[in-house]
């Protein structure tokens, strides 16, 4: 009886904590329109389109999707106008999809499992092709930690419900350790990147350009990357109801992020002068992020794709981060002609 009690405690407040997400989401959506990032004047023409808000992340596929504005031109011929907003993490951008405040999102693998996990009629619309070079669990430059077993009984940053969780519990597999056998704590990359630099965590499992930065900027050691424990692939998700009546925008998305992804890797030297003025990272640390990445857009039903997304439900599962089952074969939509 207790145990049911603590049981049904944990899930309130994993309730709570969802809301708490959900509205910070709203109010950075609020904050982006007060402060015009979203772009909203323009020409009569252009207010009479139907605006579609797009979620994205600093440096991600959609913002290379923002900054070549190929896809937003080509919305436009077909009645969309489409408006950005950015946040800190997938999280966050999932339940201002799932609210309706936004109706793409671009994220890691990770947040979508979770968020179809909590119920929500999300599905994948997009997928791109393996950062696993961008991906990492970084020491300091002194630590004494040298392989992934070194990690047993120390204090681990991650962000629960973000990539940086299946990584972190794939590494640890790799390592014969589980979650018991460390001290993993739940932090926004701020938080961790702080903790990281103060010397209050061991490890940090962390993306690109966090991982960029404390690289260049803290000497930060890089124990493992992803290769060989994830596909660490990106997604672009929509809410099923509404995507099932805007096919014609989600295959137009496809067409021009392929085209993006091209564009990007011939052009890295105007994107590390974009995201130096965007994210205010050096020229070292942008440098470095788009120097290990080589973009591209991946077949979304790509049984590797569908099988390891089927992999973290099943590891989240067991490792007792979600409290259901998922099947994620049936969030993965069928883009075929209408």
């Amino acid at each position: 009886m207790k145990r049911h009690r603590v049981k049904k405690i944990v899930y309130g407040l994993l309730a709570i904590l969802w809301l708490v997400v959900a509205i910070e989401g709203f109010f950075i959506i609020q904050s982006e329109n007060l402060r015009g990032g979203n772009q909203q004047s323009g020409s009569a023409g252009d207010r009479k389109l139907k605006v579609i808000n797009f979620g994205y992340q600093r440096g991600d596929e959609a913002d290379l999707v923002r900054i070549n504005g190929q896809f937003a031109s080509d919305a436009k011929k077909l009645g969309y106008r489409i408006r950005w907003t950015n946040f800190q993490d997938g999280p966050t951008m999932l339940s201002a999809l799932t609210s309706h405040h936004i109706r793409f999102a671009r994220t890691g693998n990770t947040p979508p499992v979770v968020s179809q996990a909590g119920g929500s009629d999300i599905v994948y619309v997009a997928a791109t092709v393996s950062k696993y070079r961008a991906s990492m669990i970084l020491v300091p430059k002194d630590s004494t930690i040298s392989n992934l077993s070194d990690l047993r009984g120390k204090r681990i940053a991650y962000g629960f419900g973000t990539a940086s969780t299946y990584l972190l519990l794939k590494a640890l597999q790799s390592a014969d350790l589980t979650l018991s056998d460390v001290n993993a704590v739940n932090l926004n990359q701020s938080a961790a990147g702080t903790a990281f630099k103060t010397g209050r965590v061991d490890a940090w499992v962390t993306w690109d350009p966090f991982s960029a930065a404390a690289q260049v900027e803290d000497d930060a050691q890089v124990l493992a990357n992803a290769k060989g424990l994830s596909g660490d692939h990106n997604f672009f998700t929509s809410t099923r109801s509404w995507a099932n009546k805007h096919k014609d925008l989600l295959r137009l998305l496809n067409r021009d992020a392929q085209t993006t992804m091209t564009w990007a890797n011939n052009n890295h030297a105007l994107l590390i002068r974009q995201f130096t003025k965007d994210l205010g990272l050096s020229q070292r640390v942008a440098r470095l992020q788009v120097g290990r990445r080589t973009y591209g857009m991946a077949n979304l039903t790509d049984p590797a794709i569908v099988n390891e997304q089927q992999d973290i439900a099943d590891l989240l599962y067991q490792n007792k981060m979600i409290d259901r089952r998922v099947r994620v074969k049936n969030a993965f939509i069928d883009l075929g002609s209408d």
